[in-house]
């Protein structure tokens, strides 16, 4: 509490002092001293309450302003809200046990060397590599091969979102077993081997998985999953066969319309 301080009986003692001199006083002249005195004391007493309340303005207000502290640092952008996700929580991407991948912009590299270049050529794929069309997938790269024995190579390769890669994946697991309005050719030795053929490597929960896409030769053209055949169709193709992964034509192209 702040110290008394004997000027803060100055209003009550002019008071007592004009009150003693009104009484002594008889007559108009007691009566203005006596009014003049409590004009006095209420002028004082306003002032004192007055500065009491700046006091306790000021106080709460540096009260409330050290409760709230410093203003908190702002992002300036999304990319400032990214880099910090990057260094922490889901943005490592890594995944709590239990959850999906998070959706990503491109799916799993091409690899140079491919099995569909060996002799098998696309009509087989690997046990166990193929797509189950009712897998979830999270990517997917598509890339497109040379396959003559003397000449093996990547062309080309593309990366597709995860938006994308289950349309692929939707506009395949929707069509027939071959399309009829192929051409069927009688197919040599010679003849049956395909120039070039297209790898889909989908990104799953359960790793890479493909899907092989023969459209060149005389074989059996289409999409195979290592367990079932679908035809050749534009509506997958045109989803993926973009960029360097478009082929100029081939032998079934080349009947098929709208890819």
């Amino acid at each position: 509490m702040p110290e008394h301080e004997p000027e803060q009986e100055l209003g009550p003692k002019i008071a007592d002092a004009f009150q003693r001199r009104a009484a002594a006083a008889a007559g108009p002249r007691g009566s203005a001293l006596a009014a003049e005195a409590r004009r006095r004391v209420r002028k004082r007493r306003q002032g004192m309450t007055m500065a009491a309340a700046a006091v306790v303005v000021a106080a709460a207000i540096g009260g409330v302003w050290n409760a709230i502290g410093d203003p908190s640092p702002i992002a300036s952008s999304t990319s400032d809200s990214s880099a910090e996700q990057g260094s922490s929580g889901t943005g490592s991407g890594r995944t709590s046990p239990g959850l999906v991948p998070p959706q990503t912009e491109s799916g799993p590299a091409c690899p140079a060397d491919h099995v569909i270049q060996s002799p098998g050529g696309a009509s087989a794929v690997p046990r166990g590599t193929g797509l189950d069309l009712e897998t979830q997938v999270f990517g997917l790269e598509a890339c497109r091969y040379r396959l003559t024995p003397d000449a093996p190579m990547l062309l080309g390769q593309h990366s597709l979102n995860a938006g994308i890669a289950q349309q692929v994946v939707d506009a395949i697991k929707v069509l027939p077993e071959r399309n009829p309005d192929l051409p069927v050719f009688k197919c040599t030795p010679q003849l049956a081997q395909a120039k070039e053929a297209i790898v889909l490597r989908f990104d799953t929960s359960a790793g890479v998985k493909e899907i092989w896409v023969q459209y060149d030769g005389c074989d059996t053209p289409g999409f195979f999953t290592g367990s079932r055949t679908y035809g050749l169709y534009a509506a997958p193709l045109k989803l993926f066969m973009i960029g360097s992964t478009r082929p100029t034509g081939s032998t079934y192209l080349n009947a098929l319309e709208g890819w």
